[in-house]
């Protein structure tokens, strides 16, 4: 075990602000985690339930959802899906979400039960958007992910912007580890399916899609504010009229999600009069716009 946390220490790290300035979040490796109470949404357990109730020590993986996004979401569901196969191991796993609005949260999270795995009880903390006390989570993550055994943390990966190719493989390795195999595991066995190239598709670099993620998670995440979305939406409607490319990969998201009827399963109401809004005035105003880079030469 000393060999695990030394490893784990040394490797795994949480994700860094675009400031380069290290963001914590949660008990650190090495650290023990105590008990704590959220809200169960899910039938017969469905109430106020101890989160580590049965976990009795083993290998956990714990997740904190601060912020949902699609990316968020999209973790979720991969790394609970591959926790799953490392049940007969005695992996436990527990979701735990963190809303200023409880209410609002469950809302959602019963429209969209379809977007995580059957098998996971989605929590809902009753200790607001700052979750339980003991822990010391930090509201500008989107996600918090710790891997813990015997009551200890061994690896702590906090995210402000999730990304599957990037930090999947750095949990993966985590649960391995936990587990007390020395095996980093490729997306495929954690079971991605890479479907398609969004960045090709939207003819944009991965440069220029991690900007259009940072900027637009913001705007969708489903705890904002008001003031916040309005925030983050002035910020990308600045960027847009000074970035051609941004521009249009703004468009066509919002065009394909308001077209596509999916408008409610994003972000806010706030959020959602945006989307409405970009869909139609951000248009590109030539075919020009739709092949310029920012410095005017065609993207190749």
């Amino acid at each position: 075990m000393r060999w695990m946390l030394a490893c784990l220490s040394l490797c795994l790290f949480g994700s860094f602000a675009l400031s380069d300035e290290p963001l914590f979040s949660g008990p650190q490796v090495g650290e023990r985690i105590a008990p704590f109470q959220a809200r169960s949404i899910d039938g017969e357990d469905a109430g106020n339930v101890n989160v580590l109730d049965g976990v009795e020590s083993r290998p956990t993986l714990l997740v904190f959802v601060h912020q949902v996004t699609r990316p968020s979401i999209a973790m979720t569901r991969l790394l609970f899906n591959y926790a799953k196969s490392k049940e007969d191991e005695g992996l436990q796993r527990r979701l735990v979400f963190l809303s200023s609005d409880s209410t609002e949260t469950e809302a959602w999270l019963r429209r969209a039960r379809h977007a995580i795995p059957e098998d996971v009880a989605p929590m809902i903390s009753t200790d607001g958007i700052e979750g339980p006390g003991a822990y010391g989570l930090n509201r500008k993550m989107t996600m918090t992910i710790l891997v813990t055994a015997k009551d200890k943390v061994v690896a702590n990966i906090s995210l402000v912007q999730p990304s599957i190719q990037v930090d999947a493989p750095r949990v993966g390795r985590a649960i391995e580890m936990s587990l007390g195999h020395d095996h980093i595991p490729t997306l495929s066995e954690m079971g991605f399916k890479d479907r398609s190239q969004p960045a090709r598709r939207a003819n944009t670099t991965p440069e220029q899609e991690r900007i259009y993620r940072s900027m637009m998670s913001p705007v969708i995440a489903k705890t904002a504010t008001s003031k916040d979305v309005e925030l983050a939406a002035e910020e990308v409607e600045k960027y847009a009229a000074k970035h051609p490319w941004f521009k249009q990969r703004v468009h066509k998201a919002a065009n394909l999600i308001v077209g596509g009827g999916k408008l409610s399963n994003y972000g806010t109401d706030t959020a959602q009069r945006y989307l409405v809004k970009w869909a139609k005035t951000l248009a590109p105003e030539s075919p020009d716009d739709l092949s310029k880079t920012d410095s005017g030469e065609t993207e190749r």
